[in-house]
């Protein structure tokens, strides 16, 4: 899993951030949030940074800021948030808009009123566990529960096997407050159709594709592969008959 412009919008303090261009590459990793706080960003960013721009209209004029996204094309930053009030940056250029579109550079717009320190905070925390994560259940996940049961494992090991090829999941909904778990049951429940699983959740059809890419990069697989989908069928029916199914 990699933390992206797309995830950070989920999140509380940045859901106040609006995306005003640049939406196609809305996908790109984000490494680490950078404040801008000299007039050139090349000599102290490595690529993958988010950059926030603040300063008053005296100090940062149009061509200082279309100069500005030359730079983050340059040197392929994940985007770029310009914070804006009345009394500093009241409203991005056209131009800037343009670049950003033409160049794929998510580009974002943050009231000045919001606390900096926090939304670069949530940001920094967001990445670090996302990390977390991947270092501790980004393994080969080997065997199926079928063979478990084929073998006679009791039901400790069975529990433990259901649990452990979920957790990816289990912990980015404990992090991010998100529901991949039960979107993954829903979805093999109405046979990964994405129609009929939108419907049932009540929620848009690309909302529910967005999630199921999200889950695939979580867990490391094709959740729509045939070994796949049997195994975590076979994984959500094990929950269900021990009564360990609890997530909505």
């Amino acid at each position: 899993m990699a933390v992206t412009c797309r995830n950070i919008m989920e999140l509380e303090g940045c859901s106040k951030l609006k995306l005003v261009a640049g939406a196609g590459g809305i996908d790109k990793e984000i490494r680490w949030p950078y404040i801008k706080n000299m007039d050139t960003i090349s000599e102290w960013i490595h690529g993958g940074e988010l950059v926030f721009v603040l300063g008053s209209w005296d100090d940062i004029s149009e061509k200082g800021l279309l100069d500005l996204m030359k730079e983050a094309a340059a040197n392929q930053v994940a985007g770029v948030v310009i914070l804006c009030g009345e009394r500093y940056i009241r409203s991005i250029p056209k131009s800037t808009k343009q670049f950003a579109n033409d160049n794929d550079i998510p580009l974002f717009k943050m009231p000045f009123m919001l606390k900096l320190i926090d939304i670069t905070k949530e940001i920094s925390e967001f990445i670090l566990e996302d990390r977390e994560i991947n270092h501790h259940y980004n393994i080969e996940k080997k065997g199926s529960l079928l063979e478990l049961f084929l073998n006679g494992a009791p039901k400790e090991e069975l529990l433990d096997y259901c649990f452990m090829q979920l957790q990816p999941l289990i912990e980015a909904d404990r992090v991010l407050k998100s529901s991949y778990v039960f979107t993954l049951q829903q979805y093999l429940e109405n046979n990964c159709e994405l129609l009929a699983t939108s419907k049932r959740m009540y929620i848009h059809r690309n909302t529910l594709l967005n999630r199921m890419k999200k889950i695939d990069e979580l867990l490391g697989v094709d959740i729509n592969s045939a070994e796949v989908k049997n195994n975590y069928q076979n994984i959500f029916q094990t929950l269900e008959f021990y009564g360990k199914i609890d997530w909505k």
